[in-house]
């Protein structure tokens, strides 16, 4: 009778908590995939959609956490599991977008020496900005691709440009546009203006690379002390295999596991929240 009366019980709790948790969740996935589409966007996969990114993860995540529940236990199934099939998918998106940005910074010099002998030699703006389309490689030539489908439909030069500033997120591409939008506006000579941009943002390339250097030891420490703890595990796992086995399979073990990851990611976001900073 009791078991059956908390039968009822936990139905009743399911029943009442479902719909709001689905509500959540709909809203959840929802934002989600809204973040997942800028970030394909932005990394022009076309061929993708959001909803396809999600359900990889999620499979993906489900996957691991069976496996290292018949492996382990349940806990370390559910920690390792979800961590491992939601971050390192998530990692590699961000790894592909800040590769592309790079790439972007390295062909910007370029992009500007060509828009500037294209407007010397008569072209119009417009006409100069599809040189880079036709004559670079990706991903520059994308984005300004991008730019002049967008005049192309009735968008006019300007608002295509804002688009692209806050599509590229790259503090010396603002710098770029705004220069463009202002001297249009105010009838300035763009080859000159260009020429100057690119004096000022090979200034500022070299500033950011002192600084990249100066905090590289920095990072170098950061991912050595994050690695640290996981070396000295497996040179135990080596020395005295029994011992480690009680983190993962006993509750006390796991707590210890636990509170370790913890410190040791606080530790590693910290020294890079000081090195990090926007220049």
């Amino acid at each position: 009778m009791l078991a059956l009366l908390s039968a009822l019980m936990l139905g009743l709790a399911v029943f009442l908590i479902a719909p709001p948790v689905h509500a959540v969740a709909a809203r959840r996935l929802a934002r989600v995939e809204a973040d997942m589409a800028v970030v394909l966007s932005e990394l022009f996969i076309l061929n993708t959609t959001p909803r396809s990114i999600v359900v990889t993860v999620a499979a993906l995540t489900a996957m691991l956490f069976l496996l290292l529940t018949m492996v382990s236990n349940v806990v370390v199934g559910a920690v390792f599991g979800i961590a491992a099939g939601i971050g390192v998918p998530m990692l590699v998106l961000r790894l592909m977008v800040s590769r592309r940005r790079a790439a972007l910074e390295k062909q910007l010099m370029d992009g500007l020496i060509t828009v500037a002998n294209g407007v010397r030699a008569g072209l119009n703006l417009p006409q100069a900005l599809r040189l880079i389309e036709d004559h670079s490689k990706p991903p520059l030539a994308q984005e300004f691709g991008l730019v002049l489908r967008e005049v192309e439909h009735g968008t006019s030069l300007d608002v295509a440009l804002e688009n692209a500033g806050r599509r590229i997120k790259s503090h010396n591409f603002r710098l770029l546009f705004a220069a463009l939008k202002t001297t249009r506006q105010r009838g300035g000579n763009i080859p000159e203006t260009l020429d100057r941009l690119g004096e000022s943002l090979r200034e500022i390339t070299r500033l950011e690379e002192k600084i990249k250097a100066q905090t590289a030891q920095g990072k170098t420490s950061a991912a050595f002390m994050a690695a640290m703890p996981l070396v000295v595990m497996l040179i135990y796992g080596v020395i005295d295999p029994p011992g480690v086995g009680l983190l993962f399979k006993t509750v006390h073990g796991q707590a210890v596991l636990a509170v370790v990851i913890i410190l040791d990611l606080m530790g590693f976001f910290w020294i890079r929240s000081i090195i990090n900073f926007e220049y």
